[in-house]
Formats: C-alpha cells, sequence, structure tokens
C-alpha cells in the first residue's frame, strides 16, 4: 500500500550496508495496513478476508517496494520516484522548479491529495538533503534506503512520538536541510475536482510555525499538487463503507493503486501535476498566516495551468 505518501528523497547510496527488505514483512504489513484502513479488527478473520481480497495485490506490492528501495539506494529519489511513477500514472509534470532554494533550511508546504502525491512531489526535487515526514507506517520502515530519508510522524495519541519526530525534523532544518511535508497533516480534497480544495488550509499545522521559531532562517515554499485521485475511484462501491470524504478518499485510492498493481500497468490516465510556488522567509510574525495566504494564491495559479 502506498499511503498519505511514499517517503522519498534525493541522496545517493550510502556507504553502510544496511539489511536486505524482506518480502514476507512487507506483506504482512500490507495486510495489516489494509485491515485497518477498513475499520476492521486485526483478527484471523479479518485477515482471510483481506487476504482473499487483496492478498495477491499486496504480493505484487511487496516486490514493487524492493524495487522502489533498490533505484533509491542506486540512484536517488528522483530516480527511485520516476522509476515507480508510469505503474500509476499516465504522465506528470512540474512548475516553478526553478523556485526551489538550491540549499539552506527550507520546507516545502504541500496540500495533501493523498495517493502518489508525494512521489510526484519527490521526483521533481532533486536536493541530495531532501526527506518527507510522513505517518508511521510500518511498509516503509522496512524499506531501509528510503527510510534513511523519512521522518516518521506516528498518530495523534502517541504525544511522546510526535514530539521525538519534530525533534528529528528540528535537527535536520538547523543541518540545512530540505523537508516534504503536508500541512494539514491528513488528507484533503484533490482540487482537480472535489469541491473546496482550500477548505483545509486554514488548519494547516502549526508545527510549521515551530520549525521557523527555531530554525528562523528556514523557508517555506508553498507547494500544490492534483490529479492523484480518479474520479472512477471515488464512485467504487468500497467507498461508501466510509461516510467522511477523508476516509473515503483513502479507500478510493487504496482500491485505485490496488488495481494498478495487479494489472501491472497504469489504467485511470491520470496526469497529476504540481506548483512550487511562493517562497516565504521563516523570520517574521504571523507566519503561518502568510503561507496559507500564499497556499490559495498558488492553489489559485496551479487551476489556472493546463497540461
Amino acid at each position: 500500500m502506498f499511503t498519505n505518501c511514499i517517503p522519498i528523497c534525493a541522496t545517493l547510496c550510502s556507504e553502510v550496508a544496511m539489511p536486505a527488505p524482506d518480502a514476507h514483512t512487507l506483506y504482512d504489513t500490507l495486510i495489516f495496513e489494509l485491515t485497518k484502513a477498513f475499520a476492521l479488527p486485526q483478527t484471523r478473520g479479518a485477515r482471510r478476508i483481506i487476504e482473499t481480497l487483496f492478498g495477491k495485490t499486496a504480493r505484487y506490492a511487496s516486490e514493487l517496494g524492493l524495487g522502489l528501495d533498490r533505484e533509491v539506494a542506486a540512484g536517488g529519489i528522483s530516480r527511485g520516484a520516476r522509476w515507480l511513477l508510469p505503474s500509476f500514472v499516465k504522465s506528470h509534470a512540474a512548475r516553478g522548479e526553478e523556485n526551489i532554494p538550491p540549499e539552506g533550511p527550507l520546507v516545502i508546504a504541500s496540500n495533501h491529495p493523498a495517493g502518489v502525491d508525494s512521489v510526484v512531489i519527490s521526483a521533481h526535487v532533486t536536493r541530495p538533503d531532501y526527506k518527507v515526514i510522513i505517518g508511521d507506517i510500518p511498509f516503509f520502515e522496512n524499506l531501509p534506503h528510503v527510510s534513511e530519508h523519512a521522518i516518521y510522524a506516528p498518530e495523534d495519541n502517541d504525544i511522546h512520538g510526535r514530539m521525538r519526530a519534530v525533534r528529528e525534523a528540528l535537527r535536520h532544518l538547523q543541518a540545512g536541510g530540505a523537508l516534504l511535508i503536508f500541512a494539514r497533516g491528513g488528507i484533503e480534497a484533490d482540487p482537480d475536482f472535489m469541491p473546496n480544495p482550500d477548505g483545509e488550509f486554514d488548519h494547516w499545522s502549526r508545527s510549521l510555525e515551530i520549525f521557523l521559531a527555531r530554525v528562523p532562517q528556514t523557508r517555506v515554499l508553498t507547494t500544490i499538487v492534483s490529479g492523484v485521485i480518479a474520479r472512477a475511484s471515488m464512485r467504487n462501491p468500497l467507498t461508501y463503507l466510509r461516510r467522511a470524504r477523508p476516509d473515503r478518499q483513502r479507500i478510493a485510492f487504496l482500491t485505485q493503486l490496488a488495481r494498478q498493481i495487479m494489472s501491472g500497468r497504469e489504467l485511470f490516465g491520470l496526469t497529476p501535476r504540481v506548483t512550487f510556488g511562493e517562497v516565504i522567509a521563516g523570520a517574521q510574525e504571523h507566519v503561518l498566516g502568510q503561507v496559507t495566504d500564499a497556499a490559495r494564491r498558488v492553489l489559485r495559479q496551479h487551476m489556472e495551468w493546463k497540461v
């Protein structure tokens, strides 16, 4: 499963030997996450149901994860992302890449329509010090070269774990690194066809303010990504197992990815786009409001862009 985001970043293969990821472990973690996504108990019976529906897909996904980890090890995150994307999208495009500062502490603050949004963004970020904050997902934790460039943030009720992730992110910024965060901390509407794509911007995380207060030389690059969820996937009957739009969207992209992994090819004609927009200096008052205002401007520019 490629939820929320795939944590990949530009780096050369580490000289330190890492343990090879294990396909069986990856498979087990995928079954666990799929069971969780459908709000089923972690029991043998529920596992059998999920394995009947998604077992073959989970095995294919495990092999895909192994391939991604090899690509990241061999040539960096852009190579890994570009290797992975043709399995899930027809094409992808970016504009505003010249706005990405080549060095210095940077937070890329993006919306989060889920699916392969982080892969699309990461395919166009070539900084070798680029990391991604993602949810605490066991599948990715078992990909060593990918994990080397991820910062895992557990669920909200794990306060100590989340503070540990914040401290790790601060150390990365203090060292001059670049960091991708999905500023809402949850799934947002895909701007390509869902209503109110800026509806969550006013709830973007105040962790941004923590980063900027502690590392005031940090710059923020407001970023918008879209086109990662297919309309047909949102009409999948399985999505009606959940009521809330973010939960339905999570099931939509899981089933969307599963169908494509099963077929071994891209099925939905997706053409995701990413706009790297305004750069905002962090050392100023009321910076979170400035970031969300900039995000709305970048969203308008993004929606005027026709590929």
